[in-house]
């Protein structure tokens, strides 16, 4: 049963919010029906509209703008995992039937200030929804819909043509270890890191309550409606959006859009039920021996490793602050003529403890100031050298 069952579908498209149930549906279809929404919003063909979906199956996603080398390809072509490339921002996501989606779209001409503000508002009605379903969930500082320090909703926004949508998915349980094993990492001592913070502050906590989706989207329609000034109403696909799906459909399965977001590649032959997309890879570079890599795992906290020929450091980093630094030297023991095995051994322990609780910003020069030009100067200042090849946009934000 609707939560609106006197309302009707006549309204005036400026006055309504049209709600879309979909169901369980297809891997590509839970990511293809809400972007053939958006063109229809976008279009004028349809009103502002909240919808929902729950995938039949595993797969991974990824963001528009971000590399496919940051997915292990093999892993999911090994499990039959699917990976498709949607149109809105963020990295590469686990998903699967236990996570509920949900996406409110509106014309982008209704959406005015500032990026945050404008996701904030449109994040509310869902932590609202939560609560109704009976989740004590709120809004953090990082943006994020959590309990406690855990996230229980991930989301991402962005524009498709003249729409935005703002996409969520209600976790209700999270398989970490399947999710980790779905990233390219350049070793087995940053993914025990990742798999760590996902355990931490990924899914929701032990002793919640499992959530009632019908109470869920109810409840969502309720208070997307009263937050927009809108009257919600059952509603489908347009004839316009049924034909941008079909397109949608050929674009998500193309190998080249899902490896570079090339959508003119849907003409080529679509491969539906699991692309190879490996072969379309740009080659492969070695984030081992040389670079940063870094894994957000939600708003405010990161895990990262960065690595030179001379050293290694790894750590994570909560609300911009170190949290559990690991250093190491590589290679030869020029850097440390002076020091024994056990020597260098204390030292790092030492080093790792002076980075504790500091932030990115600070942990480069608290290490150049260790020492005065001897042994353990040259190691602290080695592993600042390796400190400075982290992006601290974003971490040192806490977003």
């Amino acid at each position: 049963m609707h939560p609106w069952p006197l309302r009707g579908n006549r309204l005036p498209a400026e006055e309504r919010l049209r709600v879309i149930d979909f169901g369980y549906v297809s891997p590509l279809r839970s990511q293809t029906l809400w972007h053939a929404v958006a063109m229809g919003v976008s279009d004028g063909a349809a009103p502002p509209t909240l919808s929902f979906a729950r995938p039949t199956a595993p797969y991974v996603g990824i963001g528009y703008h971000r590399s496919l080398q940051e997915v292990d390809t093999d892993v999911c072509a090994a499990k039959g995992l699917p990976v498709y490339r949607r149109m809105v921002g963020g990295g590469p996501v686990y998903l699967d039937q236990n996570q509920l989606f949900f996406q409110i779209t509106i014309p982008a001409r209704q959406v005015v200030g500032v990026r945050s503000a404008a996701l904030r508002k449109l994040l509310g009605p869902a932590v609202a929804a939560f609560r109704a379903a009976g989740i004590d969930a709120q809004l953090d500082a990082a943006t994020e819909i959590v309990v406690g320090e855990r996230k229980v909703c991930g989301h991402g926004a962005g524009q498709i043509e003249e729409a935005v949508t703002v996409v969520g998915n209600c976790i209700e349980s999270f398989d970490h270890e399947e999710a980790v094993s779905t990233l390219r990492l350049p070793d087995d001592r940053m993914r025990s890191d990742v798999l760590a913070a996902m355990r931490s502050y990924v899914g929701p906590p032990e002793g919640t309550p499992a959530i009632d989706s019908t109470s869920f989207t109810h409840a969502a329609a309720g208070a997307y409606e009263k937050a927009l000034g809108l009257t919600a109403s059952p509603g489908q696909l347009t004839d316009a959006e049924l034909a941008h799906l079909d397109r949608l459909d050929d674009i998500f399965v193309s190998p080249r859009w899902i490896s570079s977001g090339d959508a003119e590649a849907a003409d080529e032959p679509a491969e539906v039920a699991a692309p190879d997309i490996r072969r379309y890879e740009p080659a492969r570079r070695d984030a081992v021996d040389g670079g940063c890599r870094q894994v957000k795992i939600r708003g405010g906290v990161y895990v990262f490793r960065a690595a030179t020929e001379a050293a290694v450091a790894r750590g994570t980093v909560v609300g911009g602050r170190i949290r559990h630094a690991k250093l190491r030297l590589r290679g030869s023991n020029a850097l440390q003529p002076d020091l024994e095995e056990g020597e260098l051994q204390n030292l790092l322990g030492v080093l790792e403890a002076k980075l504790e609780g500091l932030g990115l910003g600070e942990a480069a020069d608290v290490l150049r100031s260790v020492g005065a030009g001897g042994s353990e100067w040259r190691v602290a200042s080695t592993l600042a050298d390796t400190l400075d090849l982290v992006d601290r946009t974003g971490m040192e934000a806490g977003r």
